[in-house]
């Protein structure tokens, strides 16, 4: 619903780059137009053919997916190796692009605000493995789970293992102040138990933000400014609104027209505006073992805490590894050793951070459009990859890390047929003599077994799938029984996360066929409209729809489970799982409540 980080996109995005046509961009080569900084490219010598040999492919991607400019720079310890603007950050002012352009980076904002955590836990003010509470004294929230036993700590919030839900919704693209969010997810609920499965929670960074401000006695955007962007010389960066003297702000666009920004509330977690130039300062200092132009960012200690694995344990991650504000992986950059990364998809931006400890490498991508984020996150991986292949000998760079490896789990495969709440909706395997189909958006697919248990979708699948679920043709699934949870396992390649889990085949109560039907919302955010809210049974199935055009023109549909006469919970693991539908009373008259918001029934479906 917000800006969004999924660990199985990297797997499944378009090759885009490579093979593409090498037809030269227009909005590449524009001379004429006048620029937010520098147009001449930095490249070093080393890698000067590499940049010779992408910069038309970044072209000819940039026309076929309608992005009007990026940015990037590509660094090795305090060197940049290449830093350089493509197409415009404004298309209607003629604005080039460049390694200064001001761009929304969405979750970049994470690892950021993770920082700042950890030079609290560094200074002594904070120990993250302390309740959050401890230092957010405010910070409450409804639980069905004990949370006695493992209460919300710091670290399970840096890692996204907190159980709390994705987001408030209510109020996200608002100009309201991120630290109202504490007062109103009392009425909230968790959505899992903390340590049971990565589940992404913007909310959950909207609080540390809130957190920092709590304990270092200043305001958030203030903190930041002070001990992250002014001694790093990150002259461009903010967290919100950028000041107008920080250079031009690139446009966002959607199908090739410029959209109306949004306010962000939830800063902490998606509200950075910054530069290429100014992630490869950030970059330069991490890579330098904190230490940049005599300010030590962090401790070389502390930043190998970050981006040391948090979840190794955790049986429902499987090849999820998260540090403290990072993503860990391996093998995903050949000879990479350790890949360290973020990336963030908001409202018409796209970005992606991709570092290599091991080699002294980074490289950030900004882009301005819907759909940016596969074209930055697979140019990212293609540069790296490119500078390592031209890179001799060992690596140059000082850092020695553990590979982030997970114990092989032993999951026997479970009987696949029934129906199953995952990131694609609802879907139901039936069997078929003599063979298994799978029910998606209406249709019904033959499956393709495999070994192992493994199954697939047919050819004829890519084409009758919408946009958003066609990553299910790329991948292969089964059933596994995991912790006494029978849950759907996706693989692509060597990469298997959890997608879904299965369905209890309950009753459903009266009480809540009773509330199947349409209904209004009572209080909107005019900006950000949800429409359509509704209750409906699909396949015998209870869920709840609605509507966020200015997200999709699909709607959002997610099956429920009621849990008692005032409860349901969307099933499933992971994003927006787990989280909580609850009837409430008001001057007499029942209305529903879900993430902030509140609607009335006006009729029966």
């Amino acid at each position: 619903m917000s800006d969004i980080s999924r660990p199985l996109g990297r797997q499944l995005r378009p090759l885009v780059l490579v093979g593409a046509a090498v037809v030269l961009h227009p909005w590449s080569i524009a001379a004429e137009a006048p620029s937010s900084g520098p147009t001449t490219p930095v490249v070093i010598d080393e890698i000067r053919t590499i940049r010779d040999d992408l910069a038309p492919l970044i072209g000819a991607a940039l026309e076929r997916y309608q992005v009007p400019g990026l940015s990037l720079v590509v660094v090795r310890g305090d060197t940049t190796l290449w830093a350089e603007g493509f197409g415009h950050a404004d298309l209607e002012n003629r604005i080039r692009a460049t390694p200064s352009t001001v761009y929304r980076a969405g979750s970049l904002a994470k690892p950021l605000t993770a920082t700042a955590v950890m030079q609290l836990a560094q200074s002594n003010q904070i120990d993250i493995d302390q309740p959050l509470n401890a230092y957010l004294p405010a910070f409450s929230i409804r639980s069905r789970f004990d949370t006695t036993a493992a209460p919300i700590t710091v670290r399970s919030v840096l890692s996204h293992h907190a159980g709390l839900p994705t987001d408030l919704t209510k109020g996200m693209w608002t100009d309201t102040s991120f630290t109202r969010v504490v007062e109103q997810i009392d009425e909230e609920y968790t959505a899992f138990p903390p340590e049971l499965v990565f589940s992404y929670s913007n909310l959950g960074y909207t609080l540390l933000g809130h957190m920092v401000q709590a304990v270092s006695g200043t305001s958030y955007e203030d903190y930041m400014a002070h001990h992250l962007f002014r001694p790093l010389g990150m002259r461009h960066s903010s967290m919100g609104e950028p000041a107008p003297a920080r250079g031009p702000v690139a446009a966002g666009y959607r199908d090739g027209r410029r959209f109306a920004l949004l306010p962000i509330r939830d800063l902490p977690a998606h509200g950075l505006y910054t530069s290429a130039e100014d992630m490869g300062r950030f970059m330069k200092a991490l890579l330098s073992s904190g230490l940049r132009g005599g300010y030590r960012l962090l401790d070389r200690a502390t930043i190998e805490q970050m981006w040391e694995p948090q979840n190794l344990d955790v049986s429902l991650d499987l090849d999820v590894v998260n540090g403290l504000g990072w993503f860990l992986e391996n093998g995903s950059i050949p000879d990479g050793g350790v890949v360290v990364r973020h990336g963030g998809t908001t409202l018409v931006f796209g970005s992606e951070m991709i570092l290599l400890p091991e080699w002294g490498l980074g490289v950030v991508v900004l882009a301005n459009a819907d759909g940016a984020r596969p074209i930055v996150s697979r140019l990212a991986e293609e540069i790296l990859t490119r500078v390592l292949d031209t890179s001799a000998g060992r690596p140059t760079g000082n850092w020695v890390l553990a590979e982030p490896q997970k114990q092989p789990s032993q999951p026997s495969p479970a009987d696949i047929a029934g129906r199953y709440a995952t990131d694609f909706g609802l879907i139901a395997i039936q069997a078929k003599d003599p063979k298994l189909c799978a029910c998606i958006v209406e249709e019904t697919f033959d499956l393709i077994p495999y070994p192992n248990g493994w199954f697939g979708l047919g050819d004829d699948a890519l084409g009758s799938l919408p946009l958003s679920m066609r990553p299910l043709a790329a991948m292969q699934f089964r059933t596994e029984d995991i912790d006494g949870r029978e849950v759907v396992v996706a693989r692509h390649g060597d990469e298997r996360v959890i997608i879904g889990e299965q369905v209890p085949d309950t009753p459903l109560p009266k009480v809540w066929l009773e509330r199947i039907g349409d209904y209004q919302l009572l209080n909107p955010d005019p900006g950000f409209p949800l429409s359509e809210p509704r209750l409906k049974l699909r396949d015998g199935q209870l869920c709840m729809s609605y509507r966020l055009p200015k997200l999709s023109a699909a709607p959002v549909q997610v099956p429920l489970r009621p849990i008692s006469d005032t409860e349901a919970i969307i099933l499933g693991l992971g994003r927006m799982r787990g989280e909580t539908l609850r009837a409430i009373t008001v001057n007499g008259e029942e209305r529903l409540r879900y993430s902030g918001y509140v609607g009335r029934k006006i009729n029966d479906p």
